[in-house]
């Protein structure tokens, strides 16, 4: 069945932070997706929009549940195409929902596997960490015992597909999977990966669009692919220091108190409030600007019995502080009970999902304009919070709270998960990039870091970059900007930009001459490109201006003038044509500044990779490998991380060949030859470098937050998986200089220079970036 942006979509959930997470995977540039937390609205949609039910069934009795999923199903067009969100560990009235889902006559498929956090199903079996469900402790907090297998939740007969029809021939799954529908009992499918939940998505719909999809967000985002239409658009930007953001944190999971205790730690309040009270007592902070955490106290183990008198609690006490706000605030809730009882309390009915800041953790608005991120309770590292705070809050910005803070919930024992490390790029760089504090930077003297923003090639993007940037609220409280470039093609970009009439750009002979006003961009005024150079065309001239540039950054550099370079892109072709033969910023600055060797450093919210070779041919890459290049390289990207506040960095290294050459099947034992003896060096000196690694396994993992830092052999192992993983938001850092040096990871773009649409969401984290890295003047 082909389907597209336009194809009906109904989606139905049992609880907000499944409905959220569920939409967001149907989530495309050209289908938009709303979740409705009543089924008996009837609010006409958009074409081309998915609707998501909140049937907020968890804690209903079975026979509530099943009347619910009838009521949403009834009258559906026939073509419609219907997914059921369960829960990946089988929780909640999943043996009610799937037996009114089979009464309808259209067949289940039941898949409940989800690979992104590590969840799977073998034998019907469903699994955590390789670990099967009925023997770990995933269901701690649930009142009676986790089933064995899917067959025994459902409490029915079932028909199995296991993973042998799942990965056979295309037209041996599609065999199976009929025969299996045609028995008329539940089909269960094994499934271990996102590629076996495609497949499994793609046969069914082939042999039946009406069979009911049920399964966890891993087989939603594998409809959301089938949909097509592109990624979604990024996230908007954070919101404004003076508004409230009130974190709810409704979970008993034991990664919540690291969750909190990290985000208290960078400067928010906590709350804890007491089991006891049926109405918020009278010591009730009021909600100022800055982040306040609000979260039951825990005193013991969890109480199943409890869950929903506490999420109630929660959400009157939520309420009540909301109505402290000096204006409209902003929510993070943890926990589908807990979202959906402070939904309540506040009369929201309707969310529009606009992306997700880390798998699960989903950023919606509300029709009235307040800016809502629901998480499952179990999703997410101990960076959670932080991570999504940064997202809705510029780092610098956010001020500290008024309210006196209740010593933190106690760190869980020392343990790495899956979701340790997913972090944004070095988001514990300093205590101001991630507090609320006006940031002191590494030096601590309180003086912001100067820092010269080089203007790149005039013809490109780089102009149109820089002027917002330079004017976002966020950057004058973290850095104090000049630009190394020329001041009339700055002037024709913010024209372009339609902000002439709100910048005010200043030429200044250096650094210590600049002002550093709201509206104000100094410029050191090169003078080198013609008024007429046109835009998104090669040129010589450009090629040498861009040069000149980044020389008179490194000059300022090295005389302590500026304390870090943030570069906007040149062309290496027009670097070339005007007599400047480097292979890019790189190796530029490297001589420039007198360094024999340094490395490139891409890092995304996602992922952050460390090349041992760039720009040169894969074949002389190949041969440029050795033990000694790869050891240096390890040992600056671990040094960097280290520096920016990842006190132990697990570092992933991959390998040469496909497999890192399967012990020899593939290649000539360069990974024996030119990895591995560094490897051993490395380890011997503690750090802890792990490989070589099949490169596509290790950026999968990466993702995942298995690893801080991911070694690539050369330059397209490391650029393609960053590119597509982070490209608005990521950030080329040179690592090994005797100077700061953070850039956009992104080229030129010649072919929408001059245009205005520019996103200048890569340069503002760069400058970001430098402001965490960068010491402070010392003079």
């Amino acid at each position: 069945m082909p389907l597209g942006p336009g194809q009906r979509v109904l989606a139905v959930a049992d609880d907000l932070s499944g409905a959220a997470e569920t939409a967001a995977a149907l989530l495309s540039r050209t289908t938009r997706t709303r979740v409705l937390l009543d089924p008996r609205t009837d609010t006409p949609a958009p074409a081309g929009t998915t609707t998501v039910f909140d049937l907020d069934s968890r804690q209903l009795s079975a026979a509530d549940a099943a009347a619910l999923i009838a009521t949403v199903l009834t009258g559906l067009a026939p073509d419609t195409v219907v997914c059921k969100k369960v829960d990946s560990l089988l929780r909640g009235n999943l043996a009610a929902e799937i037996a009114a889902l089979a009464a309808t006559g259209r067949g289940v498929l039941l898949a409940p596997a989800l690979p992104a956090e590590r969840r799977t199903v073998r034998d019907g079996v469903p699994h955590t960490d390789g670990v099967p469900l009925h023997t770990g402790d995933a269901w701690r907090a649930e009142a009676s015992a986790p089933p064995r297998s899917v067959a025994e939740a459902l409490g029915v007969p079932v028909a199995l597909l296991g993973l042998q029809a799942v990965r056979g021939p295309d037209h041996h799954l599609r065999t199976a999977l009929r025969e299996a529908l045609a028995t008329g009992l539940p089909v269960v499918a094994d499934a271990e990966t996102d590629a076996d939940l495609d497949a499994l998505l793609a046969a069914t719909l082939d042999i039946d669009p009406r069979v009911v999809l049920a399964g966890s967000a891993g087989l939603a985002l594998a409809l959301g692919r089938t949909l097509g239409g592109g990624p979604p658009a990024p996230l908007p930007p954070p919101g404004p220091a003076v508004r409230p953001l009130l974190v709810v944190v409704g979970t008993a999971e034991p990664v919540a108190a690291e969750q909190v205790r990290r985000l208290v730690a960078d400067g928010a309040a906590l709350y804890a409030l007491d089991h006891a009270p049926s109405h918020p007592g009278p010591s009730l902070p009021l909600l100022r600007p800055g982040i306040t955490v609000l979260t039951p106290r825990q005193d013991g183990p969890p109480d199943p019995a409890a869950a929903r008198s506490i999420a109630r609690h929660l959400a009157r006490t939520a309420a009540a502080l909301l109505d402290t706000a000096p204006g409209p605030a902003d929510l993070v809730l943890t926990g589908g009970e807990t979202a959906r009882r402070v939904l309540d309390a506040l009369g929201v009915r309707e969310l529009r999902p606009r992306g997700q800041v880390h798998h699960g953790a989903v950023l919606a608005e509300t029709p009235d304009g307040r800016t809502v991120v629901t998480r499952p309770g179990s999703y997410g590292g101990p960076d959670s919070l932080r991570l999504i705070a940064r997202a809705l809050r510029a780092p610098a910005a956010r001020t500290p709270p008024t309210p006196t803070p209740t010593p933190a919930p106690p760190a869980p024992k020392p343990g790495r998960t899956s979701q340790d490390h997913a972090k944004g790029p070095f988001m514990n760089a300093t205590p101001a990039a991630a507090a609320g504090t006006a940031p002191t930077t590494a030096g601590n003297t309180g003086a912001l870091p100067v820092i010269a923003v080089t203007m790149g090639d005039g013809a490109g993007i780089g102009p149109e970059v820089i002027v917002p940037a330079l004017l976002d609220p966020g950057t004058l409280s973290r850095i104090r900007p000049v630009v190394v470039g020329d001041a009339e093609r700055l002037r024709r970009a913010a024209g372009l930009l339609g902000l002439a009439d709100q910048v005010d750009i200043v030429t200044v002979e250096a650094p210590a001459d600049a002002e550093f006003t709201p509206g104000r961009i100094n410029v050191i005024d090169l003078g080198l490109l013609p008024a007429d150079l046109p835009w998104g065309k090669l040129s010589a001239v450009a090629g040498d201006a861009a040069y000149q540039y980044v020389r008179v950054a490194s000059e300022l550099a090295l005389s302590g003038a500026v304390q870090g370079i943030c570069t906007a892109p040149l062309n290496k072709e027009a670097l070339h044509a005007g007599g400047h033969l480097y292979p890019g910023h790189t190796e530029l600055l490297a001589h420039l500044t007198g360094v024999e060797e340094v490395s490139m450093m891409l890092s995304t919210d996602t992922v952050k990779v460390i090349h041992v070779t760039t720009h040169i041919g894969l074949i002389d890459a190949v041969a440029r490998i050795e033990p000694g290049l790869v050891e240096r390289t390890v040992r600056r990207g671990h040094d960097a991380l280290v520096r920016a506040g990842v006190e132990h960095p697990v570092i992933g290294v991959c390998g040469i060949n496909p497999h890192a050459g399967e012990n020899g099947l593939f290649g000539y034992g360069e990974e024996e030859e030119k990895i591995v003896p560094a490897l051993e060096v490395l380890r011997a000196d503690g750090i802890d470098a792990r490989g070589p690694l099949p490169a596509d396994t290790a950026f999968f993992l990466a993702g995942r937050g298995d690893y801080d830092l991911i070694v690539a052999m050369y330059h397209d192992q490391g650029h393609g998986p960053v590119k597509i993983l982070g490209l608005e938001a990521g950030v080329n850092l040179t690592v090994g200089l005797p100077v700061i040096r953070t850039s956009v990871d992104h080229g030129t773009a010649f072919d929408i220079a001059g245009t205005g649409t520019a996103d200048p969401g890569s340069m503002i984290e760069a400058l970001r970036q430098a402001a965490a890295l960068a010491p402070s003047p010392t003079g």
